[in-house]
């Protein structure tokens, strides 16, 4: 799991980091008053996209977010490679945020955010803390939340849409922070 982590953490500080260093430049070339807009259009897409997979998500099961690509690092690596590499090879690709399949567009509108100049350069630290931290916790936890008979862990290990919820909602708030704090900087240009 440490290798993963690490792997993960790496590239996509090293993703979100070009997408910042990238978006200086649209700060510089691009009015704030318009970068608000894109800024609110990003995030409108983003939610209107989580909301149509989580609609569809009700009718089938395993669907992913429109326009990710549908593919993931291939499992023969494990077999090939072993499990240290594998775990290398897995979360180097799934940091990248463009490889692989997501399940939530908050991860395109994150790398967007950047390219626009509105996030900070270690944004990619808490989006990997965003991904790590829950995995972890899932897998040392998990087999005691299914032999635990409380509410909350009958929810959390039923209905993976609460999960998944959860953290859309609290993804959509952290956007709109962002924006909000960038409309003050408008009204004080």
């Amino acid at each position: 799991m440490g290798l993963f982590a690490g792997a993960f953490t790496i590239s996509s500080l090293v993703v979100f980091g070009i997408a910042t260093a990238i978006g200086q430049l649209a700060v510089r070339a691009v009015p704030v008053r318009a970068r608000v807009v894109a800024v609110l259009v990003v995030l409108l897409a983003s939610m209107a996209l989580d909301g149509y997979t989580m609609a569809r998500n009700r009718r089938r099961a395993n669907i992913w977010c429109p326009g990710t690509p549908r593919r993931q690092t291939p499992k023969m690596i494990y077999y090939d490679q072993g499990a240290h590499r594998a775990a290398l090879a897995w979360g180097l690709d799934t940091g990248l945020v463009l490889t692989t399949y997501r399940v939530s567009a908050m991860s395109w509108a994150l790398l967007l955010l950047g390219l626009l100049g509105v996030t900070p350069w270690w944004i990619g630290l808490a989006y990997a803390a965003g991904f790590v931290v829950p995995l972890w916790l899932g897998c040392s936890t998990s087999g005691r939340l299914a032999a635990d008979n409380t509410t909350v862990a009958r929810l959390l290990t039923g209905r993976q849409s609460i999960g998944r919820l959860l953290c859309i909602v609290a993804g959509t708030l952290s956007l709109m922070i962002i924006t909000l704090n960038m409309l003050l900087q408008t009204a004080t240009v």
